[in-house]
């Protein structure tokens, strides 16, 4: 069996990451090239700031402790 030396593997694995990070991102850039329009399935931007509405401590607790346990935590 070949032995290997720490220094060649560091390099080894610095070359396999590199490769998964471009390959990764190409995808991406790939898709970002396109012409096409938007979808008019995005929604209209909200207005900023949003306006301050006064919340009820125990409904939010509620609904807090609903969706905690209805997705799972």
């Amino acid at each position: 069996m070949a032995e290997i030396s720490r220094k060649e593997f560091l390099k080894g694995v610095g070359k396999a990451v590199a490769g998964v990070t471009v390959v990764g991102t190409l995808g991406s850039v790939l898709t970002g090239c396109t012409t096409a329009e938007p979808t008019s399935a995005v929604a209209e931007k909200p207005q900023w700031p949003f306006p301050y509405k006064k919340l009820d401590p125990e409904k939010v607790l509620a609904r807090g402790f609903k969706g905690y346990k209805e997705k799972g935590g």
